[in-house]
């Protein structure tokens, strides 16, 4: 039976495509939705270029008729704008008329009461369908961007190993595969006493990489665990121009990133400049307008990495002395003077054009599919992209664990040669933060 969405501005704004969406059923977008999209055009965010990006579509179909009276998509369905059905009485007593989701309220349970079609309202926002449920009105997220990460195991191929393969495999550093392998797959090889050699699958899946953990050794970092083995063979690999490593925290994902940008950087030139870069989502409650000039602003958003880069840089014979923290900012000081790193904001990375750059992009989990997009098309030749990301720890409002950036990208790019993921589980921060990840 054909339906009516009851489309909320949450779920335009998260995909201003959302509209075609709905194969043959009836769109309604209530007239207080479009006051909202009005509210958002001029923000100079993401949300902004939504709002202005929604607008225009809508204006676009008005060639094909009043919107009020219902307009014919390529989909089959029908989007029409909803100006009545806003009498107030049907929601419950002391409601407040003004808040724009009790307006979408009262149109979904008008429609709901005078069609014979099924009404359902679509939202991203969790108290709008909690609140929704509560006066009787059907609901339910938005899920055409939803993917589901496989599980962990299904990820990793396990091999058997004769002797002569493991025999080639230190000397030679790889074999022919045994079976055809997904591209830059990670596989477990099994020796005859059942212990694990980390391999890593070639890019055309044809043959299988062993890398000793000296040959790994960037940076003075060497990898503690068979996952941040195939993590670094990744990092190292510029045939691989897209890594995304996933995983909790702790489990050494931006210092790896970073050590491996480090080295190919100062050390093999490969690139030419190291790149780090984080979206301006905060934990917690934000704290407001920070003083001082752009790099004042950006350095308590940018911490973690700064942190990492501090490790990474302290000498080692220095780290009880007290002038080594001086000795570090300047070393970073003198790495951007001479355009060798570079720590940025998101919101300045629309039109430009990044070309032979290791660029690390770090919460990676709060950029939606668009963001992702984005970032990745500024990259020019000789680029690799690192992303990294814990899809369980979202502090965006209207992304979960189904619908990120990171999500869609690894269920889009699985399987290209270019690209190469590891999902990493082991915390390496230390035993308290290992306990605290596991129990809390």
């Amino acid at each position: 039976m054909q339906k009516v969405y009851v489309v909320d501005s949450s779920v335009l704004l998260h995909d201003p495509n959302a509209i075609y969406e709905f194969e043959d059923n009836e769109i309604v977008i209530p007239f207080v939705v479009l006051e909202e999209l009005e509210r958002k055009k001029r923000a100079a965010d993401n949300v902004g270029m939504a709002a202005r990006e929604i607008i225009r579509q809508l204006d676009g179909l008005r060639q094909a008729g009043p919107l009020a009276g219902g307009v014919r998509l390529k989909s089959g369905g029908v989007l029409r704008i909803e100006l009545n059905h806003s009498s107030p009485e049907v929601l419950p007593l002391f409601y407040d008329p003004s808040l724009a989701d009790n307006r979408i309220l009262t149109v979904s349970l008008n429609l709901t009461r005078e069609e014979k079609r099924p009404v359902i309202l679509v939202t991203k926002d969790i108290a709008m369908r909690v609140k929704a449920d509560a006066v009787g009105i059907k609901t339910q997220d938005y899920y055409n961007d939803k993917v589901a990460l496989p599980p962990i195991g299904d990820e990793i191929i396990t091999v058997p190993l004769g002797d002569g393969d493991v025999d080639s495999l230190y000397h030679l550093g790889k074999i022919f595969a045994p079976v055809p392998l997904p591209p830059n797959a990670c596989v477990k090889g099994i020796l005859a006493d059942q212990s694990i050699l980390p391999l890593m699958g070639s890019s055309n899946g044809h043959g299988l990489h062993y890398h000793s953990l000296g040959k790994l050794s960037t940076w003075d970092i060497i990898p503690k665990n068979i996952e941040q083995s195939w993590a670094m063979y990744l990092l190292n690999n510029p045939s691989v121009s897209l890594v995304n490593l996933i995983g909790p925290a702790g489990t050494g994902k931006t210092l790896l990133a970073l050590a491996s940008g480090l080295q190919q950087t100062l050390h093999s030139e490969i690139y030419s400049r190291l790149l780090c870069a984080r979206p301006i989502v905060p934990f917690g409650k934000d704290i407001g307008f920070l003083p001082g000039e752009k790099e004042d602003k950006v350095r308590p958003y940018m911490q973690p990495i700064y942190d990492n880069l501090e490790l990474l840089l302290r000498p080692k014979k220095d780290k009880s002395e007290k002038n080594s923290d001086s000795m570090v900012d300047s070393a970073i000081d003198l790495l951007k003077k001479k355009h060798q790193l570079e720590i940025e904001i998101l919101t300045y990375i629309r039109g430009r054009s990044i070309p032979n750059q290791f660029m690390i992009i770090d919460e990676a989990q709060n950029l939606s599919v668009h963001e992702i997009k984005t970032i990745i098309t500024r990259a020019g030749e000789g680029t690799k992209i690192v992303l990294c990301g814990d899809p369980d720890q979202i502090d965006h409002p209207y992304l979960d664990k189904e619908s990120n950036g990171i999500a869609h990208l690894t269920h889009r790019l699985k399987g290209k040669p270019f690209y190469g993921q590891v999902r990493l589980t082991k915390g390496e921060r230390s035993e308290l933060a290992s306990f605290a990840a596991e129990l809390l």
